[in-house]
């Protein structure tokens, strides 16, 4: 007897567009005047990795976005749905 598969998971799954939120937090880190390097002082990160997350690129966990946005004052649920 063959086990039939009661899921399969998409091929590609995307909760947010991860250039775009990098874009979002580019533009914002901008507005309030700060440089990579004191954004990366007060997240306790790298400025390279900052870097990597206003490109969108980089494995970065959901946790470090999530306080990114929320130091810099950004509305999660409003750039997780690309408004």
């Amino acid at each position: 007897m063959t086990k039939k598969k009661l899921y399969s998971a998409p091929a590609k799954s995307t909760i947010f567009d991860a250039a775009e939120l990098g874009r979002i937090i580019r533009m914002r880190r901008k507005e309030l005047g700060y440089t990579q390097e004191y954004v990366a002082f007060m997240m306790g990160i790298s400025p390279r990795l900052v870097g990597e997350i206003e490109r969108g690129s980089g494995g970065v966990g959901i946790q470090k976005i999530i306080k990114l946005v929320n130091n810099l004052g950004i509305d999660i649920t409003l750039s997780v749905r690309g408004k």
